[in-house]
């Protein structure tokens, strides 16, 4: 199977990529004109595809010399375990050129992250407008 990554927002249909997010699953739906706003005030962006079809994506945050942030890792639940999410965390991180990279994930995809270095904080905190939906989420404690 071939995937091609690429970092062109301009070809992006963002309905396609919040129903991606609702697929993997990356928790609630979402109003593709905020996921289109969020991609484009990231720094850093990619996006998989086999073919034609969005197939996977993610971004990441960054003040491009200290620090960066990447958030919204997804792959179509047909395609995980075919190396795309290796594929997105790789490209993200390569080209952070950062000292510290943070990374937001769903619970229980640590082991996954671990496999390029990550490690489970210590000092992270959250403020979440629901603190409860958070707390059942295994988002907080």
């Amino acid at each position: 199977m071939e995937i091609s990554l690429s970092t062109d927002i301009d070809s992006i249909s963002w309905e396609e990529l919040a129903r991606l997010f609702e697929l993997a699953p990356l928790g609630k739906k979402r109003d593709p004109k905020k996921v289109e706003i969020a991609f484009r005030n990231s720094l850093l962006r990619v996006f998989a595809f086999h073919g034609e079809t969005l197939v996977g994506a993610g971004r990441a945050l960054s003040d491009g010399v200290w620090r960066a942030a990447i958030y919204d890792v997804a792959v179509l639940p047909k395609y995980q375990g075919k190396g795309i999410g290796s594929m997105i965390i790789r490209h993200l991180v390569d080209s952070a050129k950062v000292d510290v990279i943070m990374l937001y994930a769903v619970p229980g995809k640590s082991k996954f992250y671990e496999r390029f270095g990550f490690r489970k904080m210590a000092t992270a905190m959250a403020i979440t407008p629901n603190e409860d939906e958070a707390r059942k989420r295994g988002l907080i404690e």
